[in-house]
């Protein structure tokens, strides 16, 4: 963390000070140069927009799930639209016109969107509109890229009514012209933000060898048993993204659970991490659900803030938040910050989320234009016009 002549001279220099939040408890507006990553929260699923230096916008996911809500959250800041709409209506509220780039990690509910009563049908009437699709008929993306799309291999997607949903609307897009590109892994130039590095350092199960475009699959080429098979979250994008000083990781739902051990390369997130190295900001993986963000993602990370994207009662673990705290005696501190965290987490976490920076609310990171520092703001989800209710103090990069 930065000292106090430090913080002073920062507040100072963005005309930003303690008592301004106390008169308008909105999210100052991004300045150009600056690099603001939105982890947007719906109670439905992932979703997060990052607005580069250059203005150029980068959405990755937009989750509709329809979980029961015995175990997950309520949709923010409440149902009166679907969650895909509120994605927009929440990047209109911070200039967003329209998405240079949409990435979606994997082919999941509480990332594309789910079917339920409410979805209309598309203009086309080829598909219904949730989650993503409903973010491009409020926002036009330019161009939206998927694991694998149209050639998935042996990693076929599930057969289930939104994963047929999702890939027709993908099909539709391509009928009418628009950009659907299948992850190029270890590319550096598939999503440009000027100012930033993007590079995709996985999808559809292969992992970057850390030069070029080049990929190997961690999958072995022997026929697979039952207990061996991959699941949907093992496909996921993961990628790290690098603005002058500032770090930031992100990977889906990938996974580290190896069946205790009798799986090993199952777990997928360990070595991805090793490729992104020590990092500012990184979310954690599947929500920090039981099965991720594991100790060696941690260790491999060691970020100073770690975000949960999380909405239902299982996000995240126990061990999961312990170990993002780094609460041991002589562990890492690193500051965690929560999307979520529902009444029956709370009381299963009793020992670790009241050392969270946030239990609620939409959080965005916001990286000076010099790349020397950023602050972390909660805003509420629950309001619809999401005032502030945390700020951090800055935290320098690592460089």
């Amino acid at each position: 963390m930065l000292s106090r002549r430090s913080v002073l001279r920062l507040l100072a220099a963005s005309a930003v000070s303690p008592s301004a939040f106390a008169q308008s408890p909105v999210l100052p507006a991004k300045r150009p140069g600056e690099l603001d990553i939105h982890h947007i929260d719906t109670g439905r699923g992932n979703s997060t927009l990052t607005v580069g230096p250059d203005g150029r916008s980068f959405l990755i996911d937009a989750g509709s799930s329809t979980s029961s809500l015995e175990t997950s959250s309520p949709p923010k800041p409440n149902g009166t639209r679907r969650p895909g709409q509120w994605i927009a209506e929440y990047a209109r509220r911070i200039g967003v016109s329209r998405i240079d780039y949409s990435l979606a990690t994997h082919i999941h509910p509480d990332h594309v969107g789910d079917l339920e009563a409410n979805c209309p049908a598309s203009p086309d009437g080829g598909y219904k509109l949730t989650g993503l699709s409903d973010v491009d008929a409020l926002l036009p993306i330019e161009t939206h890229i998927d694991r694998a799309y149209p050639n998935f291999g042996n990693a076929k997607p599930l057969e289930a009514p939104f994963a047929a949903n999702y890939l027709a609307y993908l099909q539709s897009r391509v009928k009418s012209n628009k950009k659907v590109e299948a992850a190029t892994i270890g590319s550096n130039r598939q999503i440009v933000l000027n100012g930033t590095e993007i590079r995709i350092l996985s999808a559809n199960g292969r992992i970057w060898t850390g030069q070029g475009e080049t990929s190997r699959s961690v999958i072995p080429t022997d026929a697979l048993g039952a207990e061996e098979q991959p699941n949907e979250n093992f496909y996921s994008i993961s990628l790290r993204m690098t603005f002058g000083k500032f770090s930031y990781y992100t990977g889906g739902d990938l996974c580290c659970d190896t069946h205790d051990g009798r799986v090993p390369w199952l777990d997928m997130e360990s070595p991805v991490a090793k490729l992104a190295g020590k990092t500012d900001v990184a979310t954690a993986n599947h929500h920090g659900y039981f099965d991720a963000t594991g100790a060696g993602f941690v260790r491999a990370l060691d970020a100073q803030a770690y975000i949960i994207q999380a909405w239902d009662v299982g996000h995240p673990g126990p061990a999961q938040a312990q170990r993002m705290l780094g609460e041991w005696p002589g562990a890492a501190k690193h500051d965690v910050y929560a999307t979520e965290s529902l009444p029956a987490n709370r009381l299963i976490n009793n020992r670790f989320t009241p050392h969270f920076r946030s239990r609620q609310g939409h959080i965005a990171v916001r990286v000076s234009a010099n790349t020397e520092s950023f602050q972390i703001f909660v805003l509420d989800s629950t309001r619809e016009d999401a005032p502030v209710i945390f700020t951090s103090q800055p935290y320098r990069t690592r460089g």
